[in-house]
């Protein structure tokens, strides 16, 4: 249907068309209105034929008036199938004698159609493949959506007949006519055109794609947020056996995404999802699990996104903190996500009070003390889901500031997909998680006590002389010299605190002498037992069989860190700050470790990172905010080559505690992109498990979402526009 159109045409077919066209045979507007090649008088009718046909029309229209009836066809004006057309005629009643005569209409300004729906006409612009079939039309499923004709047929007294096969209503008369599907994928729209005497006039042919479109969340209509927030909720209300019993086996419930997250992260020598090159395609691959749960609850709904570099840059023009985050965002009230209590916990909301799922048995994810699925190093013994709002042990993390447009730019601008890889889970949307899951516990109090030993020495200034053994003429020094030491106390410790407290648990990975597991948690600790009671510490630090020189490097990973440090830093202050950081207790909100998923936020902050990565590929989108940023030349897949990287992997000899080659799996073009609990949207699985073996991989997951492809993934973005970045300086930070 898509190849190229064999027209033929008939001598009453050529009179038919000069109502259409007074130049006859010619061409118009660049376009040919019918074949002029075609051969005059195939099929001819005679005069008698004609006679017989319009008698018979007139016949059926007094019938149809006496039985009450107001026209043959309806009105050439009628805004709805309802009121255009006698009901007993149907699409094929007109159609000609000769059924392989066909006049196909391809002048735009002689008859265009547009879809719409209560978001108005959706921007095609940004994919190509609309233009592959003239017109070609987008539908959502399950929304009403209004065809409407315009050109300069509307002046004649035409009649139109709609046929879209494969939706609710495949037939439909009028200059308008409101249709709605449900199946994503490609329809064949034709449209017969008849003039008052019922002759043909010629048809118009286009495609229309049914897909699912993301919008940004606050853009929503009332009722579409409500369907989503609710559809969502039911994930959170059901297990997965039960959930599966009454919406199918596409639903899974948060207690299932929490657990196999969290067996995902929380293995002592591997990430599989995080800090390697598989979180992207992990995580663009866990939310599309998350919207086979929301579609099987309810087909019509998909998953927003939110594009929080719109309060990013609001916040950067301001120069305000990231806690103004909450001044100026709506996302944290009861008509969205929640508020926050006293107690760190979601106060209303459907997520109001959210419980944390326990362990079951080992398969149901990792635990923590109290037997709750968090990270190993987190003992949290709260019931409910915890959110610490830009707070790290007293410190606010201004240096982790909410992404902003020239961050998600830098994202755009990368070279190659490697850099797309790497750059996403930091400047993509990385302080979102500091900032929403926070740290605290007895650490806040700790760092009180230090700072106040140490406030002398962290506000006094410094000279270029202090600092000359380290940095000659102060080159490459970029902590200032007024008040340095307390910077990089709250840069580069505090707003790390939660990776700190991690590597001091994988600590092989970071102590010089790669001893592991430094970090010691009790085994158990029953739910009436305090916190204070039930701490994480590195014991060996404590009893003196480790020192703080062994450690320095699991606080400081950065070589350009520690020789800072140490420029500035006496032994004494430095032995203080390890010691503090290594044996206070710590508790951290779920969108700061393993159980991130058990908190809604985390699955509205990813889709932003898919966006981000459609408009890298696609050809037509090529700036942000007025500002161009670099484009790969081929957007299929066959030059972007896939970085397998993971921190935790190690060479050969590279350790002394474990010498032997490892390989962190998970991050690797043909490893796994879900575990086997969690499935994709069956459509999606299908076309990303190409050689058929059951499985998709982190390499079939990228090439399988292109958003090139017309009869690809069953979704886009509503735009990429970026409307708040107009005239921003992106080198700005």
């Amino acid at each position: 249907m898509y190849g190229a159109i064999h027209k033929t045409l008939s001598v009453d077919e050529e009179q038919s068309a000069t109502l259409i066209n007074s130049v006859g045979n010619e061409q118009v507007g660049g376009r040919i209105l019918y074949d002029s090649n075609a051969p005059i008088g195939y099929g001819t009718r005679s005069s008698e034929k004609r006679r017989m046909l319009i008698g018979f029309f007139i016949f059926i229209g007094i019938t149809l008036v006496c039985i009450g009836a107001i026209d043959l066809f309806g009105s050439s004006s009628s805004t709805s199938s309802s009121s255009s057309s006698s009901s007993s005629l149907s699409y094929d009643t007109l159609v000609r004698a000769d059924n392989n005569e066909t006049i196909y209409i391809t002048d735009t300004s002689l008859m265009y159609i547009e879809a719409s729906n209560e978001y108005g006409v959706f921007d095609k612009s940004y994919y190509s493949y609309f233009d592959d079939v003239q017109g070609t039309q987008l539908m959502e499923p399950y929304k009403d959506t209004t065809f409407t004709i315009s050109g300069s047929h509307l002046e004649n007294d035409y009649y139109y007949f709609w046929k879209l096969p494969g939706v609710t209503k495949e037939e439909g008369t009028g200059t308008e006519w409101v249709v709605s599907g449900q199946k994503p994928g490609n329809y064949d729209l034709t449209v017969k055109v008849y003039d008052s005497t019922g002759a043909y006039v010629g048809e118009y042919y286009t495609v229309v794609v049914l897909k699912y479109v993301k919008r940004e969340l606050r853009t929503l209509t009332v009722a579409d947020r409500e369907a989503f927030l609710d559809a969502a909720a039911e994930i959170w209300n059901y297990d997965t056996t039960s959930g599966r019993e009454i919406y199918g086996s596409q639903f899974t419930s948060i207690q299932t995404f929490v657990a196999e997250h969290s067996l995902a992260s929380n293995d002592i020598r591997c990430d599989s999802f995080h800090e390697g090159s598989g979180f992207l395609t992990h995580h663009l691959a866990l939310q599309n699990s998350f919207e086979a749960a929301l579609r099987a609850v309810d087909p019509s709904v998909t998953l927003p996104y939110w594009d929080f570099t719109i309060e990013g840059q609001q916040i950067l023009d301001e120069g305000q903190n990231p806690s103004y985050l909450l001044e100026i965002s709506d996302v944290f009230t009861d008509t969205w996500f929640g508020s926050v209590d006293d107690d760190d916990h979601i106060a209303d909301s459907r997520w109001a009070h959210s419980q944390m799922p326990v362990q079951e048995d080992s398969s149901s994810g990792t635990k923590n003390s109290y037997g709750y699925i968090r990270s190993y190093w987190n003992n949290n013994p709260d019931d409910e889901v915890a959110r610490h709002l830009f707070d790290a042990c007293g410190v606010e993390p201004v240096h982790k500031a909410i992404p902003y447009c020239g961050l998600h730019y830098d994202v755009l601008n990368v070279a190659n997909l490697a850099g797309l890889q790497l750059l996403t889970p930091s400047d993509g949307h990385g302080p979102m998680h500091v900032q929403i899951g926070g740290v605290w516990g007895g650490c806040t109090e700790a760092y009180a006590n230090f700072t106040a030993k140490w406030a002398d020495e962290l506000d006094a200034s410094i000279t270029v002389d202090d600092i000359n053994d380290y940095y000659p003429d102060g080159k490459s020094w970029k902590w200032g010299y007024d008040a340095p030491r307390r910077l990089q106390l709250e840069k580069a410790v505090m707003g790390e605190y939660f990776h700190i407290y991690r590597s001091f648990w994988r600590s092989h990975m970071c102590a010089i002498d790669n001893t592991p597991a430094l970090l010691v948690c009790p085994d158990e600790c029953d739910l009436d037992v305090p916190f204070e009671d039930c701490s994480c510490q590195v014991d060996e630090l404590v009893e003196g069989t480790t020192t703080w020189e062994n450690l320095f490097p699991c606080v400081l990973n950065s070589e350009s860190n520690q020789e800072s440090f140490k420029a500035i830093w006496s032994d004494e202050m430095l032995e203080d700050l390890v010691y503090f950081l290594a044996t206070s207790s710590v508790l951290e909100g779920e969108m700061i470790e393993s159980a991130s998923t058990a908190d809604i936020m985390f699955w509205l902050i990813h889709p932003a990172i898919e966006r981000l990565v459609f408009a890298k590929r696609l050809p037509l989108v090529t700036d942000m905010g007025g500002t161009e940023f670099y484009k790969w030349d081929i957007v299929d897949g066959s030059n972007e080559t896939w970085l397998s990287y993971s921190y935790y992997s190690l060479e050969e000899g590279e350790n002394l505690y474990y010498p032997d080659a490892y390989t962190c799996e998970g991050h690797a073009a043909d490893d796994n992109v879900l575990p086997a609990a969690l499935p994709l949207v069956s459509s999606l699985k299908v076309l990303a498990d190409t050689d058929n073996n059951g499985k998709v991989t982190n390499w079939e997951y990228f090439v399988a979402i292109n958003p090139n492809n017309m009869d690809g993934i069953d979704y886009v973005f509503d735009n990429y526009k970026w409307d708040h970045c107009d005239g921003v300086d992106m080198d700005r930070r």
